[in-house]
């Protein structure tokens, strides 16, 4: 990243890693420039002016000298703590997934603003309760969007014919829906039920206020949680660890199962 050596970026914090006794790297993502990696000096001691600012899901003000190796954070000033989301250990579990999922998509120094604008968006309905099982799932369809692997839901991604409304199917590796005919021949094909394309297609492409409104039953929820997890694995490469930590959390908790009411979807057939 070149420019003045001294500049300031509003950023949400992903992660950190404490290096030695008393410093931090942190993982930030930017409006203005994406994922960038600064160090926190001293952050790590009681007292630090620095710590707070830089703990995992807190929005900041930062304010950064650019070096050869890597950028220093000289100063920040907290902007959102979401201390209510921190406060319940299952919101608190689904931000760090969602941060964990922004790490691992983004490149370095690669800007996503609407991507962050959605982050910031996501974390503040967690902080007020909002359903964050819909939350999540709408998430990740969205992120898949906006790095470039939007999944093909309107034609068979095989034979390019446009999908009956029947059950189909899904591939995560060919990227979307297949009709029934050409699922027959692809390993990694799963049913996909017509409700579940009816909501895919929903959330592909309509804001956060109208994906909350969708109701699901437990099963249609859990189809949807496995297709698009299949998708993010495989554009991926690998597990998202702090995804096992919600599912022990479920398993643990019986309230914390999906937060949605019983019911068909409410999805027009034209989505």
């Amino acid at each position: 990243m070149s420019g003045p050596r001294q500049y300031q970026v509003e950023g949400l914090v992903l992660a950190h890693v404490v290096v030695g006794e008393k410093d931090k790297i942190v993982t930030l993502f930017t409006r203005e420039h994406g994922k960038i990696r600064a160090v926190a000096r001293g952050s790590v001691r009681p007292g630090s002016s620095l710590g707070p600012c830089v703990e995992p899901l807190t929005s900041g003000r930062f304010y950064c000298v650019r070096r050869r190796s890597i950028d220093l954070i000289a100063q920040a000033t907290p902007l959102a703590s979401y201390g209510s989301l921190k406060s319940d250990l299952w919101r608190m579990a689904c931000g760090l997934y969602m941060a964990e999922l922004v790490d691992s998509a983004t490149a370095e120094e690669a800007p996503h603003p609407a991507l962050f604008d959605l982050v910031r968006d996501v974390l503040e309905r967690f902080d007020y309760g909002e359903n964050s099982e819909l939350l999540l799932r709408y998430f990740e369809l969205q992120l898949l969007d906006q790095i470039g692997f939007r999944p093909s839901l309107q034609e068979c991604v095989d034979c390019g014919t446009r999908l009956a409304p029947v059950e189909n199917a899904l591939s995560a590796v060919l990227g979307g829906a297949l009709c029934p005919e050409c699922a027959m021949h692809v390993p990694d094909a799963r049913p996909l039920s017509l409700d579940a394309l009816k909501v895919l297609r929903l959330w592909l492409g309509c804001g956060l206020d109208v994906a909350l409104r969708v109701r699901l039953n437990g099963l249609l929820a859990s189809e949807l949680d496995a297709h698009v997890y299949r998708l993010i694995l495989s554009v991926l490469q690998k597990e998202v660890r702090s995804r096992g930590w919600l599912r022990r959390l479920k398993e643990e908790d019986s309230r914390l199962s999906p937060e949605s009411v019983a019911g068909e979807p409410s999805v027009d057939n034209h989505h």
